[in-house]
C-alpha cells in the first residue's frame, strides 16, 4: 500500500505525479470499511503487517507514532523484521548493503490460518497485491472451504497470481483513501501523538 500509493515521488514521471505521500496518515479501520457491507456484514478485527526501518531513525519514529496511532482504533500491529543483506551493483560491481523484510508474509499467513480455525471470521479481506500470498489462500480455501477470501488491491497494483484464487477483488481509490484519514492528533496512553506534516494533505 505504501510503496504504490503513498510514497514520496522518487522522479518526475506522470506515474509518480499521480502518487498520494500527503494521505499517509491513514485510519485502517475506517478505509476497511469502505469494502464490506454494513448491512449485511461486521467488521470484526484489524491487522496492520509492517517492520520498523531501525536504520533509519527519523522515519522510524514517524512509523513508531502512526502504529501507536493506529491502536487506539483497535487496529492489531504485528511486526516482522529487516535483516542486512548483501548485494552487489550488476553494473559497477560493487559491494553494498540492502535491506530486506522478513516475517510480514509468514506473519499475515499465520494470522489467516489462526482465525479460520478460530472461526473468527465469514469472509477475511486482505488489502495487498503481493504474489507470495497465493499459497496461503489456496491452503486456507482448502481447508476451509466455506469462508471467503476478499482482495483490496491497492492502487497501481494488479496482483494476478492472488486475484486469481480470491472469491472476489475491489480496488482501492484516491477517494477511499481522502475519506478515511485519522484524525490530526490522537490520544494515546494519556499523551498526544500528532500526525506528521508532511503526511498529510495541505490545507
Amino acid at each position: 500500500m505504501f510503496h504504490s500509493a503513498l510514497q514520496e515521488n522518487f522522479s518526475n514521471t506522470p506515474l509518480d505525479k499521480q502518487r498520494w505521500p500527503e494521505l499517509r496518515w491513514l485510519d485502517l479501520r475506517k478505509l476497511a470499511l469502505n469494502f464490506i457491507n454494513p448491512k449485511l456484514e461486521n467488521l470484526t478485527s484489524v491487522y496492520y503487517f509492517s517492520a520498523p526501518i531501525l536504520w533509519k531513525p527519523a522515519k522510524a519514529a514517524k512509523h513508531k507514532e502512526y502504529m501507536n496511532a493506529l491502536r487506539t482504533v483497535g487496529v492489531e500491529v504485528i511486526l516482522g523484521q529487516f535483516k542486512e543483506k548483501d548485494r552487489s551493483c550488476p553494473l559497477c560491481k560493487q559491494q553494498y548493503k540492502a535491506h530486506e523484510e522478513k516475517e510480514t508474509d509468514i506473519n499475515i499467513a499465520i494470522s489467516i490460518l489462526s482465525d479460520a480455525l478460530q472461526d473468527k471470521f465469514d469472509t477475511a479481506l486482505i488489502l495487498s497485491g503481493d504474489s507470495d500470498l497465493a499459497p496461503v489462500i489456496s491452503k486456507m480455501k482448502m481447508l476451509f472451504p466455506t469462508k471467503k477470501i476478499g482482495i483490496i488491491l491497492p492502487p497501481y497494483q494488479y496482483g494476478a497470481e492472488l486475484t486469481a484464487k480470491a472469491d472476489y477483488v475491489k480496488k482501492i481509490h484516491k477517494s477511499n483513501l481522502r475519506k478515511s484519514l485519522l484524525p490530526h492528533t490522537v490520544s494515546y496512553l494519556g499523551g498526544l501523538i500528532n500526525a506528521p506534516a508532511d503526511w498529510l494533505p495541505p490545507v
